[in-house]
């Protein structure tokens, strides 16, 4: 058993701090270009999409792992153990959370393109709260300072890095604290995300939240899309480089 407190600081910790602070300072200069002009809208997608979900999640991650050795992936919450508990007990999660949601009644409406749409984007950003804040800030948290300042740390972190687009800070802490604890009943990040991670995210930005509103339409799937294409040519070069590295 891991220990609940420590204290470990080094490189990788400090490393990981600023790296977290960066995403929350990218996060807090996403306000100003809020409006719903084109030229807002192009900075706002280089902020959030390009810098942070591809940048922070994707590219820095990955090159993190191939730093470190793949071996670090399992730290992440990339594991293959307990694989099938992980997967039951996401279900499990998700199907009680949304039998919560719905005490309050179906919300009429709610299936239609525009929250198609939202879902897709919502569901492209998770992607990078499973890699590197959930994953790779959990980690590092926990490898300086033990497992229960982890969960609080990260738990801050997932609630500031919306400072620009859903300000509900407290709200956020305490949804970073229930899937950061649930993280480690496994230790498999399987056992949040899609299911679990996905039913309070969709439920929370597309039905409860304001923030849902302004992402339910054709250009959030666009975007979607791209982030998806950035990936894809990422892990191409990813790949070409590691047989040009092993040749």
């Amino acid at each position: 058993m891991r220990p609940l407190f420590k204290f470990d600081v080094n490189q990788d910790t400090l490393i990981a701090g600023a790296a977290g602070i960066g995403m929350i300072v990218i996060s807090v200069l996403m306000i100003p270009f809020s409006g719903e002009s084109t030229f807002n809208k192009i900075v706002s997608f280089l902020l959030r999409d390009v810098l942070m979900i591809f940048g922070l999640g994707i590219a820095f991650v990955s090159l993190y792992v191939d730093h470190k050795g793949r071996e670090v992936l399992s730290d992440i919450g990339f594991s293959k153990n307990k694989i099938t508990l992980s997967l039951i007990l996401d279900v499990i999660f998700a199907l009680a959370l949304m039998g919560i949601f719905l005490k309050k009644g179906v919300p009429s409406g709610v299936l239609n393109l525009p929250n198609f749409y939202a879902a897709v984007y919502i569901l492209t950003a998770g992607i990078f709260e499973m890699t590197f804040i959930y994953g790779y800030l959990r980690m590092s948290f926990e490898n300086a300072f033990g497992t229960i300042p982890a969960i609080l740390l990260t738990s801050a972190f997932y609630s500031f890095h919306h400072a620009g687009f859903q300000p509900e800070f407290l709200h956020l802490f305490w949804v970073g604290i229930m899937y950061c604890s649930v993280f480690y009943i496994t230790r498999n990040l399987l056992i949040i995300f899609p299911f679990f991670w996905a039913v309070g995210a969709l439920w929370d930005v597309i039905v409860s939240s304001e923030a849902g509103k302004g992402i339910k339409n054709i250009e959030s799937f666009g975007i979607a899309v791209i982030v998806w294409g950035l990936i894809g040519i990422w892990y191409i070069y990813m790949s070409k480089k590691r047989r040009i590295y092993l040749e």
